[in-house]
């Protein structure tokens, strides 16, 4: 098992951020953008539970997936969703998104990523993993995410 936790500071609202990571697939596309769509197959009250069906482009051949939410939390100045699917029917993946809004315009993103391969001999090629793969989606996601906002307020000063 590999284990991966990064954050970064996001220098906008949490409520904005937010949507990016739970509910609008055009926001998701920009900080994920091969994902092609995603459709709920199950829905659960609370949240936890929902299963979601995602299609992501890999090369050109495009991959579905299961997603099941394991853990959802919505509060004014703490925000969470976590996520497990098998990847590639080897790799059971755990991924979470945490945002903790630091100030009025300020968001840490704090990112974590667990690979489990379903085979043990898997974990040998994990030891040599880097985190360059998270620290590059942090950084891409903090760019998309503030330009995003940029736009928006520029777009109502004018």
């Amino acid at each position: 098992m590999k284990k991966w936790k990064k954050e970064i500071l996001l220098d906008v609202p949490i409520e904005f951020a937010w949507c990016y990571f739970y509910g609008d697939i055009s926001k998701k596309k920009r900080i994920f953008p091969k994902v092609v769509d995603e459709e709920i197959i199950k829905q659960t009250e609370p949240i936890v539970g929902t299963i979601i069906k995602q299609s992501y482009q890999n090369g050109s051949v495009i991959e579905q997936y299961e997603i099941t939410i394991k853990k959802y939390t919505n509060e004014p100045f703490y925000k969470a969703i976590q996520e497990n699917f098998l990847l590639n029917d080897r790799f059971n993946m755990t991924t979470e998104y945490e945002l903790e809004s630091q100030t009025d315009n300020k968001t840490k993103f704090i990112y974590t990523s667990i690979n489990k391969p379903k085979n043990p001999l898997l974990s040998i090629f994990q030891l040599f993993g880097s985190d360059e793969i998270i620290v590059n989606f942090l950084n891409k996601a903090k760019i998309a995410i503030e330009k995003d906002y940029e736009q928006q307020r520029e777009n109502t000063i004018i």
